[in-house]
């Protein structure tokens, strides 16, 4: 069964870049692409799958990254899907701004694409396992 992966980011480019990188990762996704955070909440009110997990950027229009990570997580039928912020930013408080707001982790934009495809792979195979919270650990010290 293939898993849903939901990306929030307005910039055409990155979202290119995360699709061919996810799917070199071959791990048997489906990826849906928004362009800001009222996009994640008009796709979560449709009869659509539920995203396995969510990929937030941080800075874009309408909605942002953090102000879509905070009403998901402060809204209990969206709560326990893992959400991880995907940003250009490599600032530490970025990191603990992600935790504070129970976000499942933050992966810094890898600038090179077979960086992003093994942070990817790791990722999404282990959705769903005990494994998930270290594999995006893992990505954050990897993309840093």
């Amino acid at each position: 069964m293939k898993k849903i992966v939901l990306l929030a980011d307005d910039d055409s480019d990155d979202y290119e870049i995360f699709k061919e990188s996810l799917h070199e990762a071959d791990c048997a996704t489906e990826l849906i692409r928004v362009d800001n955070g009222e996009g994640v909440f008009e796709y979560l009110s449709t009869s659509r799958p539920r995203p396995d997990i969510i990929f937030l950027d941080l800075n874009m229009p309408v909605m942002s990254g953090w102000q879509c990570l905070a009403k998901l997580k402060n809204t209990s039928v969206y709560r326990e899907i893992p959400v991880i912020m995907y940003t250009t930013s490599s600032h530490y408080r970025d990191a603990e701004i992600a935790k504070d707001l129970n976000a499942h982790g933050l992966i810094t934009k890898p600038s090179d694409y077979k960086l992003l495809t093994q942070v990817l792979k790791r990722i999404i195979c282990t959705l769903g396992s005990d494994d998930l919270g270290s594999a995006i650990h893992e990505a954050y010290l990897i993309t840093q």
